[in-house]
């Protein structure tokens, strides 16, 4: 029995360690999203190279950090990727599923979690109406948008994210006709960091109104 007890003890802390790194692996693991993260994002704009580089490094952060939420969502955010750039058709609808799930099993491992939020719904607010995802989407830019400016605050969310969650909530607000919530917003994701492609966009549409 004692034999055992070690052996649970031990998977525990192994486990732990694994999700909750310590202060310089937590370092480690920081620095090595931050360039998966920006080589991700390098990816959706046509950058191949990068692409590459997004999907081997999120597949190294699996391996050494799994269940790791954020990671998670991004692996799963490059599958659905996948999906939308191969032409068969069955490993379209197979990719998009694995895709889809991994980032469900993402959030719902942490709710709280904003980036994962955030990759899940600017993920799947484009796909087809088929998918039904357009409402979730929806939930997930409402639940970030009043907790984005103290995330980024505490430096839990990336400026550029949170300005890009607010400007996707804008968008949410005006297919509910709430013009006045829209603006507030815009105008939050300019404030937040108006030089990112989101604040930049969120500045077009208050002006244009």
């Amino acid at each position: 029995m004692e034999g055992s007890l070690r052996s649970i003890t031990f998977g525990l802390l192994v486990a732990t360690a694994l999700l909750f790194p310590g202060k310089g692996n937590a370092a480690n693991f920081n620095q090595r999203l931050a360039e998966a993260r920006q080589q991700y994002f390098a990816g959706l704009q046509g950058n191949r190279a990068a692409a590459a580089q997004a999907r081997a490094g999120f597949d190294a952060l699996s391996r050494e950090y799994p269940g790791n939420p954020v990671v998670e969502a991004y692996s799963g955010s490059l599958e659905l990727l996948d999906a939308a750039r191969t032409w068969a058709i069955w490993d379209k609808r197979r990719l998009a599923s694995e895709g889809l799930a991994k980032m469900d099993q993402a959030v719902n491992r942490a709710p709280g979690d904003l980036e994962a939020r955030f990759i899940r719904a600017a993920s799947a607010w484009h796909l087809p109406f088929f998918y039904k995802r357009r409402d979730q989407a929806a939930d997930d830019f409402s639940f970030i948008a009043p907790r984005a400016e103290a995330a980024v605050a505490k430096g839990t969310l990336p400026p550029e994210l949170a300005a890009a969650a607010l400007d996707y909530y804008g968008q949410v607000l005006i297919d509910r006709s709430d013009n006045h919530g829209a603006k507030q917003a815009f105008e939050a994701a300019v404030r937040i960091d108006s030089s990112s492609p989101a604040g930049r966009d969120a500045l077009k549409r208050l002006r244009s109104e």
